[in-house]
């Protein structure tokens, strides 16, 4: 139980960022924005049957701000993963890449889908040959 509490600690900072960040790119806050990563403190706190790497999987799988899962996805959606992405190196030592940097590392088969989002909301961020 430690860890998930550790877990909910660590998630719950995330949001504080993503807010953060959302309100810089959106110029408000969102509905979306709140709920974000509701679901794993929750199921971290009452699911004690599902470890931390099912929570991590259902997650990842129901919740349309991650890339790789068949769930479709709003322009909001596509945004509030570039929001996720950006939040994550500032709560997340393990995450220090910006937006850019994620989506060219990490989803470099997605770059048709969201380089236009990161063009639109962090252009500083792409290199000029993009």
């Amino acid at each position: 139980m430690k860890k998930k509490l550790e877990k909910i600690k660590y998630t719950l900072k995330h949001k504080i960022a993503f807010l953060k960040v959302e309100k810089q790119l959106r110029g408000k806050n969102t509905l979306s924005g709140y709920l974000h990563d509701i679901d794993k403190p929750l199921l971290y706190l009452f699911c004690f049957w599902m470890s931390i790497q099912d929570i991590h999987k259902f997650h990842r799988k129901h919740s349309k701000h991650h890339v790789k899962n068949d769930l479709k996805k709003t322009h909001s959606d596509l945004l509030d993963t570039v929001i996720d992405w950006e939040c994550a190196r500032m709560t997340k030592p393990d995450k220090p890449l910006n937006a850019y940097e994620t989506l060219i590392t990490f989803y470099p088969e997605y770059k048709s889908t969201y380089l236009p989002v990161i063009k639109k909301y962090l252009p500083q961020q792409v290199k000029e040959k993009e």
